[in-house]
């Protein structure tokens, strides 16, 4: 996560210095976008989409395609951006697909401009470049399709989500719940309250970010009703074909409505809408006099720098979270060691390569249990050195669906999509499926407490009832249970190869 924000900011300065920025005003615009609210937010949940630092080498892709002398196929720039192209497709799709559509857009508006087909044809090399890298980094995904026919219910993305998870250009000025002015942290919080449609909470744009932004729009306006078309920013039209494309109710969900619902997160390409402004922003203030002040020599280098120190002391203050209190840390150790000390008794009640049987049943990915979150099955894992676990497999086959058939058996109200809200031991199905399990050869029953309206009582009993009488190993804090199958009070037998 480290990694993200550092080479966010290492490709964003370096794309800002070969674009003519100055020293401070490239440091300064590099750092807003390093540590930019959209990083943070999506670092603990999707981890592909913090990573973002080939965003800023769109731009130059973009403003070589679109003006003159464009990008002559075989020359060093084609080169450069076909790698840049190669580069992306090894990435998250959604930033592939918008250097796709810009770069396409770009090329097709300089088209109409001269008629010559260079630019497209280096267009079109820079689109096939991401397309390779993105086949190679699924063909195992589509060869495995081959070999075993289509899973429809692996990822399923519903239209509703395009609708839900648009981008939205309110939150583009929607500070995070963990920023450090306590006024906007509260705001936030009764935004989120009210608000029928949230995004992932990392449209915010930050204070420097959205005066970019303003900047931007205001430039574009005034030239247009100046009558100067030709004096608008081509990143102000950038911005626009993001807005109009992936807003909720745009282009994109156009194209949801007739089943192309892909790329559901629209709001994810206001990371793409900060890299755009900055850039701009960072090379108008380098080339324009600072605060408006004409001037030569050291002074007018001394007010560049005063003013990008004042502005990275607002980036830091206003995008990066808030610090956790003294006791937040507290919790969140105490929470981490009891996971830690939880899984290592778990290995030291079980035989190397025991298979743990996790209860309650949830699918994955993107699928969370009453109670419990998509991922929280994977805790145990973190902290293990042998054991396997039977959380993970991917949904959708029908080679799945036998958990979801055992935990039926064991509860009223069970369902394999996870709709219901309670769910009730019946103790006479009990001993059927427990033997299932030993059969199968898993060694330990894992409890999520949490995940049960009577905290996993009822089946501690069942199973006591059964014979199994060692007693739970728990996590101290409480919410974490494992029950060892062996009615002797001996580990149970080592699993077969």
């Amino acid at each position: 996560m480290l990694a993200g924000h550092v080479l966010a900011a290492l490709s964003f300065y370096a794309v800002a210095r070969v674009s003519d920025c100055t020293r401070p005003w490239a440091f300064a615009a590099a750092l807003a976008f390093g540590v930019c609210p959209f990083i943070f937010a999506q670092s603990p949940y999707h981890i592909t989409c913090a990573w973002v630092w080939q965003v800023p080498l769109f731009l130059p892709v973009w403003r070589w395609v679109s003006t003159e002398p464009g990008i002559a196929p075989g020359s060093r720039r084609f080169w450069v951006a076909c790698g840049i192209g190669f580069l992306t497709g090894l990435h998250n799709p959604y930033f592939t697909n918008a250097l796709c559509q810009l770069t396409l857009v770009g090329a097709v508006l300089q088209w109409l401009r001269t008629r010559k087909w260079a630019p497209l044809l280096a267009a079109l090399a820079v689109i096939g470049a991401a397309a390779l890298a993105f086949a190679l980094m699924n063909v195992d995904t589509w060869t495995y399709r081959l070999a075993h026919g289509p899973n429809t219910g692996a990822l399923v993305r519903e239209y509703k989500w395009l609708e839900i998870y648009g981008l939205k250009i309110k939150d583009l000025f929607i500070p995070p719940l963990t920023h450090h002015a306590a006024g906007l942290a509260n705001f936030a919080k009764a935004h989120r309250q009210v608000a029928p449609l949230l995004d992932e909470g990392a449209s915010y744009q930050g204070i420097i970010g959205i005066a970019c932004l303003l900047w931007l729009v205001a430039v574009a306006v005034r030239a247009l009703v100046n009558g100067r078309e030709n004096d608008v920013p081509m990143q102000a039209w950038q911005v626009l074909w993001i807005v109009l494309t992936f807003t909720t109710g745009g282009f994109n969900s156009m194209l949801g409505v007739l089943g192309v619902t892909m790329f559901r997160g629209g709001c994810r390409y206001s990371v793409v809408i900060l890299a755009i402004t900055l850039a701009w922003a960072a090379r108008r203030q380098s080339t324009s006099p600072p605060w408006g002040v004409v001037a030569h020599g050291p002074a007018d280098g001394w007010r560049r720098l005063v003013a990008a120190v004042v502005a990275c002391l607002v980036i830091f203050w206003d995008q990066a979270p808030r610090t956790p209190t003294t006791d937040e840390r507290r919790v969140i150790a105490r929470q981490v060691e009891s996971d830690r000390d939880f899984a290592a008794r778990m290995e030291g009640a079980l035989p190397a390569a025991a298979m743990v049987f996790q209860l309650p049943v949830i699918e994955f990915p993107e699928s969370p249990a009453p109670g419990v979150p998509p991922y929280d099955h994977f805790r145990p894992y973190l902290y293990s050195e042998q054991l396997r676990y039977s959380f993970g497999s991917m949904k959708g086959r029908p080679r799945e669906k036998w958990q979801a058939g055992l935990q039926s058996k064991l509860f009223e109200g069970a369902s394999s999509d996870q709709q219901s809200q309670r769910i009730r031991l019946v103790p006479a199905n009990a001993k059927a499926a427990v033997d299932e399990l030993v059969r199968l050869g898993f060694a330990a029953i894992y409890l999520n407490r949490a995940g049960f309206p009577d905290r996993g009582r009822g089946i501690e009993e069942a199973l006591f009832d059964l014979g199994y009488t060692t007693p739970p190993i728990r996590n101290s804090s409480g919410d974490l249970a494992c029950i060892v199958l062996s009615r002797d009070g001996n580990p149970p037998r080592e699993p077969a190869p």
